[in-house]
């Protein structure tokens, strides 16, 4: 059987940090409280995750991203 879903560390380039915004605006335009409130602009969402990638880079967390496995769209994401 193979996995839907492939996990990995992220990388702190801009096209993950444009599909790490899209998850968190659709989260944020589902209703999920974390941290960020609608209206929520890509750019603010962009800049969130350029912050955050930038810290990964510099060991201050690990960023892990879930794709799905036939596609390679970013699905979700958890931070340790």
């Amino acid at each position: 059987m193979t996995d839907p879903f492939r996990i990995r560390r992220a990388d702190n380039d801009p096209a993950t940090a444009e599909a790490l915004a899209d998850v968190l605006i659709d989260c944020v335009e589902g209703g999920a409280s974390v941290g960020f409130m609608l209206p929520l602009p890509r750019e603010k969402a962009i800049a969130f995750w350029r912050g955050v990638l930038a810290g990964a880079d510099r060991g201050e967390r690990v960023v892990l991203v879930a794709e799905d496995a036939a596609t390679g769209a970013v699905v979700g994401t958890v931070q340790l």
